[in-house]
């Protein structure tokens, strides 16, 4: 919500040209931070003049017009789009002051309100809370400068008249404010300054505030159209020419003006020309081609077009003046250019030309159009993510329409319009003056609008052009959400301007939801995915780390079968090698003494694991050897059986072989006992 309102009061500041923050944060929550309303507060409802102009196409005369009619209060609101613009060091206060909210006061607590007030060569600070009236500013400057209440006029207050009993809180100033102090009554001022040319102002600062009304009469034909122009004072001659070029489509020289007070030259300024302030009478007739071949110097729109082709050298002391309004054809003209060649086949190059050819035609202050195809400036604008989409506007031109150069001069190029285009909008264009570039665009739009809104295009006429299309998206759908033709006022144009944006952003946050929403779940599908592929993966390195284990103990097993097959092999060949080595010694073991023997027979008792019992008698003179034979080949080998006496305990198979059993004391009788080692 917060960045919506940031947004909202950039965008309110862009198009008022306010900027005084406080008074732009009232002003919005007075209307409930809605964009719309409280724009139309600043700008009125009414049909805007334009840049000042009014025309009808047949009416009375100029005296008999009212001019200072509500319609000029529109047109001053208008100024922060650009029709009017004011010198820099005026503009900010003037802007800001806005119009008058009387009727629904907001709650301000009292401030201080300061103004420097300028009058002739002196300045007078006044400050004063805001909760006095315009009056307490004379009361204080009658004070100061002596002069009467009633003798003073304001300038740069605020863009309508008040009067002297408006409180200062109603007119929504800024805290530093810049005023003039105009004595028209007064014809002596007791200021010590060279007398001044009529028309002139009493300064430099003074002149810029000051605003003539033009009022023209052109004779067309049989009949009389009549044109309320307002134009600032530092405009000049050509400025009001050009602008009746623009309104009757009669160039510059073939322009005859009457009605000046003096010989005027094309870049005199008003102030400079002795104009009767605050209105003044001109009249302007069509002079018809002449069919002279007397060569003339070239005027001076001629020389600027020109510059580049011939040679001016000696022009210095030609008088533009005693050839004004000549009606000559002049001898030398460049053909204006299109905006777009005949058979265009490359969209960059086309666009190029239509910026190049257009800021010849119109000036630098114009939208920045998008260079590159139709489908480049969707992809830029519309076929990105939610948050870094725009609105596309695509201006299509006619140089065949009536509608073309007002519509581009005033409308189009003007500053409020081509700020909020930039901030809000793609702009791309095209030129349908050739029926091969038409073909082309509609092609285009087919593709990526729909048969519908191609075929509505296609039956534009000239008097339909130009026009600008409002193009959105939604359910990935690209939508021709208006048009805005070229017959519209530059209020309704920003109106419309701003409703397709305010209604575009609704649907961009929604769009900004559900994408965010679709962000999530693919996010957690995706982290679904990766928790799927590691559960995979840990189960592939828990199978592979198994199958390894097993690897290892069937190789653990293999060595350890063929371990012990060695050491079974090994057994066996040992059980051989000591069956053998018992049939050997057997044959050694003397033969057991006979029943009835006279000798000393000793009986030996041999107890093995087991409890078995064997009995051997032997000769007592037999040796210690003759019993381990004997064991032996009974498989009781030394090397794996103790031959133990009882007692005293002693191993027989650790004594001298040779020595005898009587000796040994194994005579006659003894218990043996084997025990392995």
């Amino acid at each position: 919500m917060a960045e919506s309102r940031d947004q909202t009061l950039i965008d309110f500041q862009a198009v008022t040209g306010i900027d005084d923050f406080d008074l732009c944060t009232n002003i919005l929550t007075q209307h409930d931070w809605n964009l719309e309303r409280a724009v139309n507060s600043i700008m009125g409802f009414g049909p805007p003049e334009g840049s000042g102009f009014e025309a009808d196409e047949v009416g009375p005369s100029p005296g008999e017009h009212d001019f200072e009619d509500p319609s000029s209060l529109r047109s001053e609101r208008l100024e922060g789009f650009g029709v009017h613009v004011r010198p820099s060091d005026h503009g900010a206060s003037d802007m800001a002051s806005g119009p008058s909210y009387s009727s629904s006061p907001l709650n301000f607590s009292s401030r201080m309100i300061n103004f420097n007030v300028e009058y002739r060569d002196k300045n007078t600070s006044v400050v004063l809370p805001d909760n006095e009236t315009v009056g307490r500013i004379k009361e204080v400057l009658e004070s100061e400068l002596g002069i009467p209440r009633d003798k003073q006029e304001l300038k740069g207050l605020v863009k309508r008249k008040v009067d002297d009993s408006t409180i200062l809180r109603d007119l929504f100033l800024p805290r530093d404010n810049s005023l003039y102090l105009l004595t028209p009554e007064i014809t002596n001022p007791t200021v010590n300054k060279p007398p001044q040319q009529e028309g002139e102002g009493t300064s430099q600062g003074l002149e810029a505030e000051r605003e003539y009304l033009l009022k023209i009469s052109f004779k067309d034909g049989s009949r009389y159209r009549h044109f309320s122009v307002k134009f600032d004072c530092n405009k000049t001659v050509r400025d009001v020419k050009q602008s009746l070029t623009t309104l009757t489509d009669v160039p510059v020289r073939h322009q005859q003006w009457t009605g000046w007070t003096r010989p005027v030259l094309d870049q005199d300024k008003l102030f400079a020309c002795g104009l009767n302030y605050p209105t003044h009478d001109l009249e302007m007739t069509k002079s018809e081609p002449s069919s002279s071949s007397t060569p003339r110097a070239p005027d001076l729109e001629e020389m600027e077009v020109d510059s580049d082709d011939e040679d001016y050298t000696g022009l210095e002391n030609y008088s533009l003046e005693e050839d004004l309004f000549s009606q000559e054809e002049p001898r030398h003209s460049r053909r204006i250019e299109p905006l777009m060649s005949d058979g265009v086949e490359d969209d960059k190059l086309a666009l190029e030309q239509f910026t190049t050819e257009f800021t010849n035609r119109y000036g630098e202050i114009h939208p920045q159009f998008f260079i590159g195809s139709l489908d480049d400036a969707i992809q830029e604008s519309l076929s990105v993510r939610a948050a870094d989409r725009k609105l596309l506007a695509v201006y299509l031109h006619h140089d065949s329409s009536i509608f073309s150069n007002v519509f581009c001069s005033q409308l189009l190029c003007a500053e409020g319009i081509v700020h909020y285009l930039s901030v809000h909008f793609l702009t791309w264009a095209w030129d349908l003056t050739s029926p091969d570039n038409t073909a082309r665009f509609l092609q285009a739009a087919t593709r990526h609008f729909g048969s519908l809104a191609a075929s509505q295009m296609r039956n534009y006429t000239p008097d339909q052009l130009p026009c600008l299309l409002l193009i959105s998206r939604a359910k990935a759908t690209n939508e021709v959400i208006a048009a805005i033709q070229g017959h519209v006022t530059l209020d309704e144009m920003m109106t419309r301007l701003i409703h397709a944006v305010e209604v575009y952003q609704e649907q961009k946050e929604a769009d900004i939801n559900e994408e965010k929403e679709r962000e999530a779940r693919e996010r957690i599908k995706q982290e679904q995915d990766e928790a799927y592929q590691e559960s995979l993966a840990a189960d592939r390195k828990k199978a592979e780390a198994l199958k390894e284990e097993e690897v290892k103990r069937q190789e653990e097993r293999a060595r350890e079968m063929e371990k012990q097959k060695k050491v079974e092999d090994q057994k066996k060949e040992d059980e051989l090698k000591k069956e053998a080595i018992s049939k050997s010694v057997a044959k050694s073991v003397p033969d057991e003494p006979v029943a009835g023997s006279s000798d000393k027979v000793s009986n030996l008792r041999f107890r093995v694991m087991g409890g078995e019992m064997i009995t051997r008698r032997f000769y007592a003179h037999n040796c210690v050897g003759d019993i381990l034979n004997f064991l032996t080949s009974k498989g009781f080998h030394t090397e794996d059986y103790k031959v133990l006496t009882t007692f005293p305990r002693r191993d027989i198979s650790t004594l001298d072989k040779s020595q005898s059993l009587e000796s040994c004391k194994l005579y006659p009788q003894e218990t043996l006992i084997l025990e392995e080692r």
